[in-house]
């Protein structure tokens, strides 16, 4: 028998995003509205309850609530009202598609690799997050579980920290049983797991050093300890220093607060562009990417289909990291209004593309449109395949050509396919990050349009 539960009160069900200590997190319907929300719901393992009790579970499920609905800040999720029946305690907050983790690639296992990001954009996720935790730490709020996962990206690429469950106020006494793990393994500092109800916020900012090794080396920290440089080229001896303090296992030799953490990050990342930016200007084009020997054209799948999860792999031809497992050179011509023909592969290609995010089925009307117009002179417009996609992509870093500027709009960075997951899922390319995952149809992700030339 099908015990799956449809809806939470008012709300239908469109899928459960995530389990977390205390609740379960669902993707629902807004009733009346064509959006959705993340619905957050009380719901314990066994033994939590066991270890902590459900008097205490409750009243930190409600805290969460009235921490985030008192804190107004761009940074932070927000939630919109806590509601109560016979059986559940729940409450409705802003959803967002993309988290950090699904950014870096980390999986169930967080200690196997994930995807090393460029130092540029590793940077910019450090900074937004130190700003919304400065902020959290002001009000005298340590988080206690920052990881990638509890930071949501919106469509403008902005974070949002989320997840202030385990969330403690400057003074305040713990309520449950001492002794028990609070934060999440790799991520909490050592004084965290030895006595989680001593810890300050220069906790949070050990996290906030884990993450920013892993997403610039692809590893955990784990002892033996390895210098990032030693993993990242891009990284020089001061990365590593600045790296390694953030890390400290002792409080008192870490950043002690969240302004000076980021006041060195910032002054550190602009002797890095500097140099960078001399390094580019003695570059010349050649050897950009790995060059795939055809005697013609390369010949890429080009009609959608629906391809599972267990398929994606060998159809795709994706690595563990669901990027490329080979890249190609293009050869793209003048841009002709407003389209870039390929050499390599004989694909015409929209130089930019949607203005806007779309659900898929709009896509597929945005699509329509493009033929109904014959724009560019074409009228074979179609969505991509995820083979034709991953065919703009750069090889990712370390060792990436960062000098390289692609004639393609950057505007469209993350971009629908043709090729379906299930019936409510579909897959798309991250082409700022380079690799392909699947989404929600009802979610919205732009349009790069393509025709076989």
């Amino acid at each position: 028998m099908n015990t799956e539960i449809k809806s939470i009160g008012k709300y239908p069900i469109r899928s459960r995003l995530g389990q977390g200590a205390m609740g379960q997190v669902y993707k629902v319907i807004l009733p009346g509205e064509n959006r959705f929300a993340a619905l957050k719901v009380l719901k314990p393992g066994p033994d939590l309850i066991n270890k902590m009790g459900m008097e205490w579970i409750y009243e930190q499920f409600i805290q969460e609530f009235k921490m985030l609905s008192d804190l107004r800040h761009p940074g932070l999720v927000s939630v919109w009202g806590l509601e109560q029946d016979d059986t559940l305690v729940y409450y409705v907050m802003e959803y967002f598609y993309r988290n950090l983790g699904l950014i870096m690639g980390e999986s169930y296992w967080a200690d196997r690799p994930s995807r090393v990001l460029r130092v540029e954009k590793a940077v910019g996720y450090i900074l937004e997050t130190l700003d919304g935790l400065g902020w959290l730490h002001r009000a005298g709020i340590v988080h206690r579980d920052i990881k990638p996962f509890n930071l949501m990206l919106t469509e403008a690429d902005a974070i949002k920290i989320t997840d202030l469950g385990l969330s403690r106020r400057r003074g305040e006494r713990p309520a449950g049983p001492g002794n028990v793990m609070i934060g999440t393994p790799y991520y909490a500092a050592p004084e965290q797991v030895a006595a989680p109800e001593k810890a300050d916020h220069r906790a949070d900012l050990y996290s906030m050093g884990v993450m920013l090794y892993r997403m610039l080396t692809g590893i955990l920290p784990q002892q033996p300890l390895k210098r990032p440089g030693a993993l990242n080229p891009e990284l020089d001896d001061g990365w590593d220093e600045l790296i390694l303090k953030s890390i400290h296992p002792d409080p008192d030799k870490r950043f002690q607060d969240a302004e000076s953490m980021s006041h060195e990050i910032r002054t550190r990342y602009r002797d890095f562009s500097r140099q960078k930016q001399a390094a580019c200007n003695l570059a010349d084009d050649s050897g950009r990417r790995i060059t795939k020997e055809e005697s013609g054209p390369v010949l890429l799948r080009s009609v959608a289909e629906r391809v599972p999860a267990n398929r994606a792999a060998s159809v795709f031809q994706i690595d563990e990291y669901h990027r490329p497992r080979q890249y190609l050179k293009n050869s793209f011509g003048a841009v002709t209004d407003g389209v870039m023909v390929d050499a390599t592969t004989n694909l015409a290609w929209q130089q930019a593309g949607s203005e806007s995010v779309l659900p898929w089925d709009q896509a597929h009307a945005y699509i329509f449109t493009l033929n109904r117009r014959k724009f560019g002179g074409y009228e074979n417009w179609r969505l991509p395949t995820v083979n034709e996609l991953l065919s703009l992509l750069n090889p990712p870093p370390p060792g990436e050509d960062f000098c390289f500027q692609s004639a393609m709009s950057s505007v469209q960075k993350w971009i629908w396919s043709g090729d379906t997951r299930s019936k409510r899922a579909a897959w798309f390319m991250d082409g700022e990050m380079g690799f392909v995952a699947s989404g929600d149809i009802l979610d919205g992700f732009h349009v790069k349009a393509v025709c076989s030339v």
